[in-house]
């Protein structure tokens, strides 16, 4: 099995404190900052993007959204949580994204709809 590093699975794996430290997490926000940007860039305008993650921790996540959402055309596109009744949910700041928490049947991830305006 290769080495768990996603927050939303650390329930995977024993030797977690060897593989998941703040170095870790902080070149994941950088790269991941890095690849929304990009990805917001080459979008078209009326254009929708998922940004998704492993993880569960605000600082990949809902943080990385905001700072997105300062860009003056990109909305969030609300995911509709009655579908997911049964899935067990961690709470969100932003509306209309979703975390799911990691438990037996799921691993944790978070999801956010974007899109961008004209």
């Amino acid at each position: 099995m290769r080495p768990v590093r996603g927050s939303g699975t650390l329930n995977l794996n024993n030797d977690i404190d060897k593989i998941f430290t703040e170095e870790l997490v902080q070149r994941s926000i950088k790269t991941q900052k890095e690849l929304i940007k990009k990805a917001i860039k080459i979008l078209k305008a009326q254009g929708e993007l998922i940004y998704s993650t492993c993880s569960i921790l605000k600082e990949e996540n809902e943080n990385i959204i905001k700072e997105i959402l300062k860009m003056p055309n990109i909305e969030v596109l609300p995911i509709n949580s009655e579908m997911f009744k049964q899935i067990p949910l961690l709470p969100v700041n932003i509306k209309g994204t979703m975390c799911v928490c990691p438990s037996e049947l799921y691993e944790g991830f978070f999801v956010a709809k974007l899109k961008k305006k004209k």
